[in-house]
């Protein structure tokens, strides 16, 4: 079931039960718990040969959160030694004609390697939050006649608050459609939810909770069947499992890069914008950086996307690139 969130919150209008969902998520099975049981498969692990090529500390841990913050690669570590002494340290200034095509370059690779986006689609930049903010307003923007937003309210909470401020200060409707933790996101009350009123739809491929995959594909192409736009949250899904942005007709994407890329506590998240429809999309903050002839100094804004969206910290690009590179040697690409 689903309910509306109206123009001044989540506030609960109406709810109506659909068909029963049918049960995604199979059994969890029993597994041993003695220790020589789980060194047989570190040992046979054929991605065990890249431990060595993270941090490790003295203390023997175990550590299970990578999904909050993964471990500092060790060429991390020499690459913004690097980038302090000679870049910053002696480049200086002359150092920005190298910095500012990294948004677009970095991006590139991550769409290569872990999204399936072709070059020219996807850039690193800010956090996800300013992400998901700036591509939501875009792309109410470019449907001038749509006025209602889709998320669930298994969603994480950054895309649902993020998404009600915007409902908020945008009088728009805010439609929340209730989802199973376990079993994941039901087609059926998606497909009961959408209209020829709807704008957007942003949905998690990986459920933060339970882990539940989302089937892009299928999603996909039922939101677009309605007219909409569907932007994805990655942010538990790169690095991870597979993503096939383009082969699955995305519109638009966001994520992290300080999970499963370990680009480190701070390091700038990404966007994904189909490349035909970035022509349609206006960034909706404006600032220097984004304008298209940048040291022209013009009076009048003209932004062009891709310079738009794209600025963060030089150093934070290292942190993504060096892990791009483990991505790769380890096979985790689309």
């Amino acid at each position: 079931m689903f309910h509306t969130a109206a123009r001044c919150g989540p506030r609960q209008l109406a709810s109506r039960p659909f068909p029963a969902r049918r049960p995604s998520v199979g059994r969890v099975s029993a597994l041993p718990t003695n220790r020589t049981y789980a060194e047989h498969f570190d040992a046979s692990d054929p991605l065990a040969r890249f431990r060595d090529r993270f941090v490790h500390g003295d203390e023997p841990l175990i550590y299970l959160d990578g999904n909050s913050l993964g471990r500092l690669p060790k060429a991390t570590q020499a690459r913004i030694a690097e980038l302090l002494a000679g870049e910053w340290g002696t480049g200086l200034v002359r150092s920005w004609e190298r910095w500012v095509g990294l948004p677009s370059e970095v991006g590139d690779l991550i769409g290569e390697h872990l999204t399936g986006a072709a070059p020219g689609q996807l850039l690193v930049c800010d956090s996800t939050t300013v992400n998901l903010f700036k591509l939501v307003n875009a792309a109410l923007d470019a449907q001038p006649g749509r006025r209602v937003l889709i998320t669930d309210d298994d969603n994480f909470p950054t895309d649902r608050y993020v998404l009600q401020g915007i409902a908020a200060q945008r009088d728009c409707e805010l439609r929340m459609i209730r989802t199973d933790p376990d079993q994941g996101l039901d087609e059926e009350t998606l497909a009961a939810a959408l209209g020829p009123d709807v704008a957007v739809v942003s949905l998690s491929h990986v459920a933060y909770r339970s882990g539940a995959l989302a089937d892009m594909a299928r999603i996909t192409g039922l939101i677009k069947q309605a007219g909409a736009l569907v932007l994805w949250d990655l942010c538990h899904s790169a690095g991870a499992v597979p993503v096939r942005l383009d082969d699955c007709g995305a519109d638009m994407a966001i994520g992290c890069t300080y999970k499963y890329l370990n680009a480190g506590p701070g390091a700038p998240a990404f966007l994904y914008v189909r490349a035909d429809l970035q022509d349609s999309l206006t960034q909706p903050i404006w600032g220097w950086f984004g304008q298209r002839d940048q040291f022209a100094m013009g009076q009048a804004y003209d932004g062009a996307w891709n310079r738009a969206l794209r600025y963060r910290n030089p150093a934070d690009y290292r942190h993504c690139r060096c892990r791009r590179r483990h991505q790769a040697a380890g096979g985790g690409g689309h």
